[in-house]
Order: structure tokens, then C-alpha cells, then sequence
């Protein structure tokens, strides 16, 4: 099993707000993780940090090989709830703080299955048999607006909104944490990546990079390609094999 990641500026963006995290547990046990902050004088730099370091640790400490399925969920909705409390609790140190917030996106792959926690508009895709798939749904004003017929697919790129969240990290003590499991992902790729790169690129173009780059290559590929498009907000990507 691999896992590769890669952050970048962009094109537009004065500093980079994005944060990811990986680690190889062991041969058949890793995770990968992207938050994508906002908010602030440096709030979103601050709230991604703090997410992605306290889901990290939690993580470190408790993922082993062996757990059952409702091990892996209670270890991975834990550690986003204690993101999410220490981010808000961050935020009540400083007025300037107050408001800020992250994106969460997290896959824990064991075997030939992945757990995914996410909150917020970063995104999970699984590439798969030449094909690729958004398992998460973003949680946002236009994804709303969609399911309740009062937008057309073709309209959500151009929405005034379109880059308004209805659910980050650290905004309260309490989030809503989505949560699912894919089964029998072996031979298959997982692409965790922020807004970044999926209001710039488009899923057909996402997935021939996966296909067709080299491991190591694929996430300096998308970012690349995000900003021959424009480079309009930081990107980040990683990518589990």
C-alpha cells in the first residue's frame, strides 16, 4: 500500500491554508488526510494546523492493524470530534480567531476497505476500473441548492455561492461528522484532495492523471494541471494505492 501527498500556493492565494497529513501504519494499515482552513487573519492557517495535528496524534495513538469495523469508526469520528474541539477552543483565544474554521477530509484504509470521515467541501474520489467516483458530498450551499431542484448541475460552477461551506471544523463545539465505508477497494485508488483542485479540474481529467502517472508522480500532476487552469485557490492532494 502507498500514500503520497502535495500541497501547493496556487496561483492567486497570498498563503496556503491547506494542510494534509499521511502515515503508513503498517503494510496493509494507512491514512491520508486534507483540511482546507479559512477564516481570519491567518485563521485558516491556524485552523487547518491545529485540525491536521490533533486528528494526526489522535490517530497515531490509536490505529493498529487487526480492529474491527466499528473499531475504525469510533477511532476516526473521535479523533475529528477532538479536531474539531480543539480548533473552536483555539479560535476563543483571539477576536481574530473567532469564526475560523477547516474543511476535514479523512480516509484510514485497512485491507481492501476504507473508512472516510469528511466535513465540509474537500472530497474523497475512488478510481476505480477506469472509472471514477465522488464518495463524499460536499457540504455546501450549492450541493443544497442542488438537491432541492433549485439549481441545474450546469449552473453549480457559476453559482455566486459556489464557494460557501454549510459545515466546517471548529465553528461550535459540536460538528456533524459524515461517515462511510467502501468495501473491496483493492486494485483500486483513493484521491483525497481540497477545493483547489476540483473547481479547476474536472473529474475526466482527475482521473486519466491518476491512471497514467507514476505513484509518486500523480499528486505533483494534479496540482500542475490545477494551475495551468488558473491556480485559483491552494491545492492539495493525496493519493492512497
Amino acid at each position: 500500500m502507498l500514500v503520497y501527498g502535495k500541497t501547493d500556493i496556487g496561483l492567486q492565494r497570498s498563503s496556503n491554508q491547506d494542510e494534509f497529513r499521511l502515515h503508513s501504519v503498517s503494510e496493509e494499515l494507512c491514512y491520508g488526510l486534507v483540511c482546507d482552513g479559512m477564516g481570519g487573519e491567518n485563521g485558516g492557517n491556524i485552523a487547518s494546523d491545529v485540525a491536521s495535528t490533533v486528528i494526526s496524534q489522535s490517530l497515531d495513538e490509536h490505529l493498529r492493524p487487526g480492529l474491527t469495523d466499528e473499531d475504525y469508526k469510533n477511532i476516526i469520528v473521535s479523533a475529528v470530534s477532538e479536531g474539531n474541539v480543539a480548533v473552536y477552543d483555539k479560535s476563543l483565544e483571539n477576536e481574530q480567531y473567532i469564526g475560523m474554521g477547516t474543511t476535514v477530509v479523512l480516509a484510514v484504509v485497512s485491507g481492501d476497505k476504507a473508512y472516510i470521515a469528511h466535513v465540509g467541501d474537500s472530497r474523497v474520489y475512488l478510481i476505480r476500473d477506469g472509472n471514477i467516483y465522488q464518495l463524499t458530498k460536499d457540504h455546501s450551499v450549492v450541493q443544497t441548492l442542488l438537491e432541492q431542484g433549485k439549481i441545474t448541475e450546469e449552473e453549480v460552477d457559476h453559482h455566486p455561492q459556489k464557494n460557501m461551506i454549510t459545515r466546517a471544523i471548529g465553528i461550535s463545539c459540536f460538528v456533524d461528522i459524515d461517515y462511510i465505508e467502501v468495501s473491496n477497494i483493492a486494485n483500486s485508488a483513493l484521491l483525497l484532495c481540497s477545493d483547489g483542485l476540483t473547481n479547476t479540474c474536472d473529474d475526466d481529467t482527475i482521473k486519466e492523471i491518476v491512471l497514467t502517472e507514476a505513484p509518486g508522480d500523480i499528486c505533483g500532476r494534479l496540482i500542475e494541471q490545477a494551475n495551468q487552469n488558473g491556480g485559483l485557490d491552494n491545492i492539495t492532494a493525496v493519493v492512497i494505492l
